[in-house]
């Protein structure tokens, strides 16, 4: 496989292995998978599965990979035709707190828990990448308009990230939607409007 954060090419067998493993590691996380788990799930044998991938900690890498660079290109879309910063920040928003496999805290420390340094160098390289430097982007559009101030262009990108993994839908599957417990700890009454918005302008007094 290649070494760099580009995403190789995937054939049918390998997107299919690709695809199983994140499904896998997103609902269960990476220990309670195992590579059984994965060649059974995807019906592929073992030697097959290793023709492509090297090893559990790099399909893991790869996955996480893949996903960052579809929710990359998934904001790239959400920001294009945006007039503003605020416009910029709402599509933003609405991906990371919506898209499908957006939850990069787990990811990240699932990576601190269990990848090799030089993996979770790779994985660091890509989220900055595919993640950080786009939000940069848009802060740095927005500082060069005047819309904003105060802070360099990295501190927002990674306020703005934080604000939106903190309220990312957070699912647990012994727990029913319709439950009291869920309702008392849900988190999905705050819109992308509210939250770029109380990330402009706070909660005090205008």
């Amino acid at each position: 496989m290649q070494d760099s954060i580009n995403e190789p090419a995937y054939g049918p067998t390998a997107a299919r292995i690709l695809m199983t493993a994140t499904r896998l590691f997103m609902q269960r996380g990476y220990s309670a998978v195992s590579i059984n788990d994965i060649v059974q799930a995807a019906d592929v044998t073992k030697p097959t599965l290793y023709y492509h991938f090297s090893d559990k900690e790099e399909l893991f890498v790869l996955v996480a990979i893949h996903m960052l660079a579809e929710m990359h290109a998934t904001m790239r879309r959400a920001i294009a035709d945006q007039p503003d910063t605020r416009g910029r920040l709402i599509g933003l928003a609405q991906v990371l707190l919506h898209e499908p496999n957006s939850d990069t805290r787990m990811m990240r420390h699932q990576a601190r828990e269990h990848l090799s340094p030089e993996r979770q160098r790779r994985l660091a390289e890509a989220f900055k990448r595919y993640m950080v430097d786009p939000l940069r982007d848009v802060m740095q559009q927005g500082l060069a308009s005047g819309e904003l101030q105060g802070h360099n262009a990295g501190d927002l990108a990674m306020l703005f990230l934080g604000l939106m993994e903190g309220f990312q839908r957070q699912t647990a599957p012994v727990i029913s939607e319709r439950s009291d417990m869920y309702q008392a700890i849900s988190t999905d009454h705050f819109s992308a409007e509210t939250l770029v918005d109380l990330f402009l302008y706070g909660t005090a007094a205008r």
